[in-house]
């Protein structure tokens, strides 16, 4: 009888260290957005001369960026430059599924060819051909414009 036991605990003890072990590899590592955003912004020598707004609200963002809101997201953060068209934005989101990234990817890539064509503002297109960037980091997805002067981190999400 106490070697059916001693065996069962044995199992059972076998068992939860396996079992932590799998959720310590599931977890991935939570980011905040607000920290990523700022750590972009510090790492600018004229950090103080960039304007940006924090932007939440659903119906300017998603004219900005049709499609997002039928992705569930779990963070969202934008800010914007106060003058529309200005190459100088950064969109950052933790969508819920992995497997949004490329839509998310794709609707970023539509938001630069918009800021990219000069029919609207024609001054300022330049800026986002040459300035205009999308980063990915499993379930994290940032497009970035900064102007001319600013430096976009390898990899906001580092």
């Amino acid at each position: 009888m106490k070697r059916t036991i001693t065996i069962l605990l044995t199992l059972i003890l076998m068992l939860s260290v396996l079992s932590g072990c799998g959720s310590e590899k599931d977890t991935a590592k939570e980011l905040d957005l607000e920290a990523v955003y700022q750590s972009i912004i510090d790492a600018q020598e004229n950090a103080d001369e960039i304007a940006l707004l924090p932007e939440d609200n659903a119906d300017i963002i998603e004219s900005f960026y049709a499609g997002l809101g039928a992705i569930e997201l779990k963070q969202q953060l934008l800010y914007m430059h106060p003058v529309t068209g200005a190459p100088c934005e950064i969109m950052l989101v933790e969508v819920a599924d992995e497997s949004d990234v490329q839509a998310v990817k794709d609707i970023f890539a539509a938001r630069i060819a918009l800021g990219s064509d000069d029919d609207f503002y024609p001054d300022n297109a330049a800026g986002w051909i040459n300035n205009a960037q999308i980063q990915s980091s499993g379930s994290y997805v940032a497009m970035l414009v900064l102007p001319d002067g600013c430096t976009i981190p390898e990899n906001v999400f580092a």
